[in-house]
């Protein structure tokens, strides 16, 4: 009898033990939710940086890939896309048109993924899809 309550007591203990997957993503899921949170708070500019590959060079986000351009040159800007409307190479153009509470979604392409875009999406393409685009 002692036997059966030892096994059953360890098995308990055991699934117990088991319930939580380990890796699944938690933290990136908690980031990802306090992004979208904050959303109304956080830069256009910022959110753009988070992106993998993108950072800021004389203010304005470029792809790391291109960032080795001269001093006093102007950095190579990528192609930006708004709701699926070609905006052009200037993020001030972007920052100006699209407020950072009716951003939806940000991705960045580059390499091939960019090459759809021709030469224009040479240095990179920053898609943006805002709230009222669905």
């Amino acid at each position: 009898m002692k036997q059966v309550i030892i096994l059953l007591l360890a098995a308990l203990s055991l699934s117990a033990c088991g319930s939580s997957k380990p890796g699944d993503g938690s933290a990136q899921n908690l980031e990802r939710t306090l992004d979208d949170k904050n959303a109304a708070v956080l830069p256009l500019k910022t959110r753009i940086q988070r992106l993998p590959g993108v950072t800021l060079q004389a203010g304005v986000p470029v792809f790391i890939k291109n960032n080795n351009s001269t001093r006093g040159a102007r950095p190579p800007q990528p192609l930006y896309i708004v709701d699926g409307q070609v905006i052009g190479n200037s993020y001030r153009a972007v920052e100006s048109i699209v407020q950072p509470v009716d951003v939806e979604t940000i991705k960045a392409l580059s390499g091939s993924e960019a090459s759809f875009y021709g030469t224009q999406g040479a240095n990179g393409v920053i898609l943006i899809t805002t709230k009222r685009g669905n």
